[in-house]
């Protein structure tokens, strides 16, 4: 039985890629690569044949290129098949996962014209002084996001002191509620 461990630098590998969804779709195919030589490698040492090639791809100066050099092209082939075929069906899952986040996302999406009254009303929104500078805005403010933040600067703020909401200075605080149709007298 084998005593040394296996040692990858998935470090370097992973540092390539920038989004998460990369990361995810790259880590699969590892997993899928790993799960088919495994398979393979069992089955080839429950039917007694010890004589293998191992070829690494891309390996580091510390790993050896080869082993054993004996192997039949047919067992070599149905590896990398069976790879190929597991990197396609999880391109395919990853594909499929990210097409209904996006149909997810677009439903939410919406965004809605500040002319609009009725829609606005419908948003349940609320807008309180928050301090000496500066005003809230809560509610389901998703919808007006973009005109919240391009003509009115608001700030969204996650962390505030009593739930998240849209951050106005008082200079521009009425300008924004009157636009959306709030009653509120900002001094």
């Amino acid at each position: 039985m084998a005593t040394n461990l296996v040692k990858c630098n998935f470090a370097s590998v992973f540092a390539k890629y920038e989004t998460v969804e990369e990361l995810k779709a790259v880590a699969n195919d590892i997993c899928g690569q790993v799960k088919t030589a495994f398979d393979t490698r069992v089955k080839e040492i429950k039917s007694g044949n010890m004589n293998i090639e191992v070829e690494v791809v891309g390996a580091q100066s510390e790993v050896p290129k080869t082993e054993k050099k004996t192997k039949s092209s047919k067992a070599k082939n149905d590896k990398t098949a069976g790879a190929k075929e597991m990197a396609e069906k999880f391109k395919k899952q990853e594909k499929e996962l990210r097409t209904k986040e996006n149909k997810d996302n677009k439903s939410d999406d919406t965004l809605i014209a500040i002319t609009d009254t009725k829609a606005i009303e419908k948003l349940g929104l609320t807008f309180e002084k928050y301090n000496d500078k500066c005003w809230v805005l809560r509610g389901a403010t998703k919808p007006l996001r973009k005109i919240l933040k391009e003509q009115f600067k608001g700030v969204y703020n996650s962390r505030l002191t009593g739930g998240e909401g849209w951050v106005f200075r008082t200079a521009s605080a009425q300008e924004c509620a009157d636009a959306l149709g709030l009653n509120v007298k900002v001094a």
